[in-house]
C-alpha cells in the first residue's frame, strides 16, 4: 500500500535556505514540508468514505502528517491514516473481496501534488524574507 512520492523542483530555493539561514533552516524546511504535507491530508480527509457507525474509529479522523525524517540525507514526511487504522486503511484503497475499493490516499496525492510544491516553495521563500 506505501508508495513513495518524491517533489522536486525546489533545490535551489533549499541550497538558499541552507546557505544564508544556517541553523534556522532546520525551522524553516519543518514548517515548509508540514504545510505541504497538510494540504495532501486535508484532500485525503475530504476523499476517504467514513461509515455511518457512530462508535467507530473513523479513518478519516485519523489521517495524519508525520514528524520530519530522514532518508539518505533527504527529510520528508508520511502522510496518511495513524496507526490507529492504518490496519484497516489499505481495505478502504485497494478493496477486500466482499468490498470494491474506494481509493483516496493515490486520488488525494495526484491532486494536491502540484499544491503541494507551491506551498512547499512558499514556504521556502518565506524562510528566506525572514532573515
Amino acid at each position: 500500500m506505501h508508495s513513495e512520492h518524491e517533489l522536486t523542483g525546489i533545490d535551489e530555493i533549499l541550497r538558499a535556505v541552507r546557505q544564508r539561514l544556517e541553523a534556522g533552516s532546520a525551522r524553516v524546511e519543518r514548517n515548509a514540508l508540514k504545510a505541504a504535507g497538510e494540504a495532501v491530508a486535508g484532500s485525503m480527509q475530504q476523499k476517504v468514505a467514513v461509515s455511518n457507525l457512530s462508535y467507530a474509529r473513523h479513518t478519516r479522523d485519523n489521517i495524519t502528517v508525520s514528524g520530519i525524517r530522514r532518508k539518505d540525507g533527504l527529510k520528508y514526511v508520511l502522510i496518511g491514516p495513524n496507526k490507529k487504522v492504518s490496519w484497516r486503511a489499505h481495505f478502504i484503497e485497494f478493496g477486500t473481496s466482499n468490498q470494491s475499493a474506494q481509493p483516496f490516499i493515490e486520488p488525494a496525492f495526484r491532486e494536491k501534488k502540484d499544491e503541494a510544491l507551491q506551498i512547499l516553495a512558499e514556504e521556502l521563500r518565506k524562510g528566506l524574507r525572514i532573515r
